[in-house]
């Protein structure tokens, strides 16, 4: 950004920023917090209490928050507030404050007045760019929408651009994803915790969609492969890790922090067996797929929640790999080798795919995704499903449209069917060029059955790029 100072008549040289957008002075907001450092509301005994200790106001800047369990008490800090401000000479705009009941309403509502104003009251607000609904069971229900409104729209904005660059290739589109799209997935993780299942549904949905339409298949395929060939993590579970990191940030402050009473009053909560945040996360662990579990005393000690964090990565690891080695559509994922450290190889379930990112034309590289994730219009896939006029075909009958003999496979596609000449000058073509790029492709095509020969080719890297041009070329014949 290029700046310029203009006074009456007189402006400066143009320069430029280095440090980003600025919006005032730097200094600000130190310098606010050092004028209103002597602001303290004095203790009622209304107050709210965490873990014992009264809190009746929290500051982020110059948004504050005032909160007491009483109107009466509340309306005496509301007063104080002011008076402070008017002797420290602080305009409080009454039109720009709000204030909310959470619970049930009292028969009279009351009317608080800050000076000779009324302040407004209202069911729902945004503090600090979290939004609060008193009206519904979950406070943070509108948060929800509302983030999955704008990661939406945001998601929409970047395939917008397909007139403009083309098809979006995968890692500049998980890059963008993770800028994007992420941050707004993932807003008030930290507190909000999913017991209520519904209101993360729309989340799901942006994340589900964006992954398909990065990858080029189609509205319903599969959920394990959008995370098994991208290396994302489902938003459900990358939420949870959120507040687990911030439950261990939690673990190492001392006891004169806050947001360390709020996290002990929630474990005393957990313990009399009450619901909170410590209990909700508590009950995410146990709705895991292999169950984890969790006692008060866990959340006191950060090695233990690093390890809880671990455990649950390796649980929704494990959960793909058994859709892969499991799924009738997902054999040709399976027991694939990945480089890990040292350069080792072994079995890696979630990464970005080589084949997203070595095969550069976009029409080959979803045609390859698509044969890999049973995408594809063979008929061993499209003849699974019913349709108007029929029932879903037995597998042994879902014969090949050129020779009538084999069933219509991946496999028999691509290297097997000799009753078209043109599928067939296209797979003698790929060979002896697939050859040339890795030789020992050579060798194994002479040695091995033509099923265990495609997986060598899939795993290939010398070749993956001509690989894909045969599959989108022979995809199109079918």
């Amino acid at each position: 950004m290029v700046y310029a100072t203009k006074y009456g008549d007189e402006h400066c040289l143009p320069f430029r920023s280095v440090i980003g957008l600025l919006t005032g002075d730097s200094a600000s907001p130190c310098l606010w917090n050092i004028y209103f450092a002597d602001f303290q509301l004095r203790e009622h005994p209304d107050d709210v209490r965490l873990h014992g200790r009264a809190l009746c106001q929290a500051e982020q800047a110059d948004d504050n928050i005032i909160m007491s369990t009483s109107f009466p008490a509340f309306q005496e800090k509301v007063a104080e507030f002011f008076c402070w401000c008017k002797n420290k000479r602080v305009f409080i705009s009454a039109r720009k404050s709000k204030w909310m009941i959470f619970g049930l309403l009292p028969h009279i509502i009351p009317i608080l007045r800050l000076g000779d104003l009324c302040v407004e009251l209202v069911s729902q607000f945004k503090y600090v760019g979290i939004w609060l609904t008193s009206t519904t069971p979950n406070i943070f229900s509108l948060n929800y929408s509302i983030k999955a409104s704008k990661a939406r729209n945001a998601s929409n904005a970047i395939f917008a651009m397909k007139h403009r660059i083309g098809s979006l290739p995968p890692k500049e589109g998980l890059q963008l994803y993770m800028a994007r799209v992420d941050c707004y997935l993932i807003s008030a993780a930290e507190i909000s915790i999913d017991v209520d299942a519904h209101l993360i549904d729309e989340y799901l949905e942006v994340q589900h969609l964006f992954v398909r339409r990065l990858l080029g298949i189609n509205s319903r395929s599969m959920l394990a492969v959008l995370f098994t060939e991208t290396g994302l993590m489902p938003i459900r579970i990358r939420r949870l890790l959120q507040a687990l990191a911030r439950a261990r940030y939690m673990a190492t402050l001392g006891d004169e922090r806050h947001v360390r009473w709020a996290m002990l009053d929630s474990l005393d909560l957990f313990t009399a067996g009450h619901p909170g945040w410590a209990a909700d996360i508590a009950i995410l662990l146990r709705s895991l797929p292999t169950p984890i579990r969790i006692v008060p005393a866990d959340f006191l000690c950060a090695a233990t929640i690093d390890a809880i964090s671990k455990k649950v990565v390796e649980v929704v690891d494990a959960d793909l790999q058994f859709d892969i080695d499991n799924l009738q559509k997902t054999h040709l994922l399976r027991n694939r080798l990945e480089s890990v450290e040292d350069k080792k190889l072994a079995l890696v379930t979630r990464r970005r795919r080589h084949y997203l990112t070595m095969v550069p034309v976009p029409a080959h590289r979803k045609a390859l995704t698509r044969l890999l994730l049973s995408d594809h219009n063979l008929s061993v896939e499209r003849l699974r499903y019913p349709a108007r006029h029929r029932l879903p075909i037995p597998r042994d009958e879902r014969l090949c449209r050129f020779c009538r003999r084999d069933v219509e496979d991946e496999v028999h596609a691509l290297l097997e069917c000799d009753a078209y000449s043109p599928l067939v000058a296209l797979r003698d073509t790929f060979l002896e060029d697939a050859f040339q790029c890795d030789s020992a492709l050579e060798a194994a095509y002479q040695l091995l059955p033509r099923y265990d020969f495609l997986h060598r080719v899939l795993s290939s890297r010398k070749a993956v790029k001509r690989f894909a041009k045969f599959v989108h070329e022979v995809l199109g014949l079918f």
